[in-house]
């Protein structure tokens, strides 16, 4: 079986969910963690411009309004009637960028929080909106919980672009400086303007767990598009995280071409409210049914032979799951083909990415038949987006629950495990990347490394276990896997897997290695011998 792939799609409005109460806890026994609170990954729809104080740069007017269409923009200023002499100058550079290029700018002034029918429309046909308020008491009335906040929503969610000047950029977050409610224009942050706020930032966050803080230099300016931000201008953003019971207070400075995946921040900031990582981890044991982790590379035919046959062999039932490849994903799946020559009796590929694709109806009932599941390779921050806090997550534990084998290779093997190691969105070289450092936990207490000996990442995993001795560190080499029952892992294939136990000292840096036909207690962290 063979369901279609579904067309690419724009970028998904985000769904700010909150409840950090729901991330109790880790995996006990053969049960998934509690869920967690969804984080849309593809962020915003379209563009927020947010501004410090001072002088707004004449490049992020210029940048505003290609966002908002160029040309073919259709832009609203909101403003007080007499605006400040820093705010006149934003809207006479509009003004006069829009006459340059032909688009269209309107200009309303803003007499109090209930818009005219008229404004709204204009609102609801917009392409771009930039908003000026007098001061942050007057843009709390106007943005928070108001017929404008949704237009603005709105906006973003048809790919428009939004600007805000300060003061009213403090607003944007979901809480003020002084505690009040935001917009939440700007998801799970609290945002705070000029020099010398980081203390009172920190503080904030203290006070308000699970948020990322935003402090805007004078002249600086943050762009988020889509879930990637950027600063523009000559002034610089500070972007913080609180501190955690296992990690110290973080400061990231954006300016120049620096960018950051505010995804990964706004899941950052969730883990460090929840004291992720833990401090003891679940044992590494599979109560029922088996994992097959492979280390990436070519895989021998018995090898995907013997995932078969732990899956039901003739009578089996496989979910393939391409989710972590580049994109456009393949039409064509060699995984699948080979799980058919292996002897499944039935294989179907899953493709989707974004939440509605993958609780529709018929991928759900597919994991509901399913008696394997094939992870496949490329980036396994793609899994994280896809699958965490669906309904499609518990399904998949199902599958072990009922006997079924769950088995993946390269990023597949690594969403496997308890510790994701290399989820960076940008880049896969470092081994921990905050804000993707949650596997799926099929294998709890560790941390899996592939393709580990063609790549030499020994150094990466042992520096990983000096960070987070809790865990077991497990590297795979290519064309070998690690077969896991209970809490027994056997090795197969043509190279080697290597055990990191920091409880152990010495293997630290000099792990244990075993070939194949080697077999590993993970419980007890020792190798068993025949």
């Amino acid at each position: 079986m063979r369901l279609s792939p579904p067309a690419r799609q724009a970028s998904a409005p985000a769904t700010w969910i909150v409840g950090l109460a729901l991330l109790a806890g880790v995996a006990l026994g053969q049960q998934p963690a509690a869920p967690l609170p969804r984080i849309e990954p593809a962020g915003i729809g379209g563009a927020l411009l947010v501004c410090g104080a001072g002088t707004v740069a004449p490049q992020a007017v210029e940048q505003f309004l290609d966002l908002a269409g160029g040309q073919y923009a259709r832009i609203v200023i909101l403003a007080p009637a007499a605006p400040a002499d820093e705010h006149r100058k934003v809207v006479q550079t509009l003004i006069r960028l829009g006459k340059e290029r032909n688009a269209a700018i309107k200009e309303r002034h803003l007499l109090g929080p209930d818009l005219s029918d008229d404004a709204l429309r204009d609102l609801s046909q917009a392409t771009g909106v930039w908003f000026i308020a007098a001061d942050e008491t007057s843009a709390r009335k106007f943005l928070v919980h108001t017929p404008l906040a949704n237009a603005c929503t709105a906006l973003l969610r048809r790919r428009g672009a939004l600007g805000v000047s300060a003061p009213a950029s403090a607003v944007l977050g979901r809480i003020c400086a002084a505690g009040q409610a935001g917009s939440e224009l700007l998801a799970d942050s609290v945002v705070m303007l000029g020099a010398g706020n980081d203390k009172n930032l920190l503080a904030a966050l203290k006070k308000n767990p699970g948020l990322v803080g935003c402090r805007l230099g004078d002249g600086a300016a943050l762009l988020l598009k889509g879930r990637t931000l950027h600063a523009v201008g000559h002034g610089r953003v500070f972007l913080q995280l609180a501190a955690s019971p296992v990690r110290p207070a973080r400061t990231i400075v954006l300016e120049g071409q620096a960018q950051e995946d505010f995804t990964a921040l706004r899941r950052a900031a969730r883990d460090r409210a929840a004291s992720y990582p833990p401090k003891q981890p679940s044992a590494p044991v599979v109560e029922k049914g088996s994992l097959f982790i492979v280390g990436g590379g070519s895989m021998p035919k018995t090898m995907m032979q013997k995932f078969v046959d732990l899956a039901g062999g003739a009578k089996s039932s496989i979910v393939l799951l391409p989710t972590a490849a580049a994109d456009p994903i393949p039409p064509k799946q060699g995984a699948a083909e080979a799980l058919r020559k292996a002897g499944a009796g039935k294989v179907t590929v899953l493709w989707g990415r974004t939440r509605t694709d993958v609780e529709n109806p018929a991928s759900l009932q597919a994991l509901k038949e399913a008696t394997g599941i094939w992870f496949g390779g490329g980036r396994q921050w793609r899994f994280v987006d896809a699958y965490e806090g669906t309904k499609a997550l518990p399904l998949m534990w199902d599958v072990l629950k009922r006997g079924g084998a769950i088995g993946g290779t390269s990023a597949g093997a690594t969403i496997l495990g308890d510790y994701l190691c290399r989820g960076g969105v940008f880049d896969n070289f470092a081994i921990e990347y905050e804000g993707y450092e949650r596997g799926l936990g099929f294998l709890p207490g560790v941390a899996i490394d592939q393709h580990f000996t063609q790549r030499k990442r020994a150094r990466d995993m042992s520096a990983l276990m000096k960070t987070f001795p809790q865990y077991l560190g497990i590297g795979i080499d290519e064309s070998t896997a690690l077969l896991v029952r209970g809490q027994i892992a056997e090795v197969l294939g043509l190279g080697k897997a290597f055990f990191f136990d920091a409880q152990a000292q010495r293997v630290v840096t000099e792990p244990l290695a075993l070939s194949a036909g080697g077999r590993y207690d993970l419980k007890a962290r020792t190798i068993l011998q025949d």
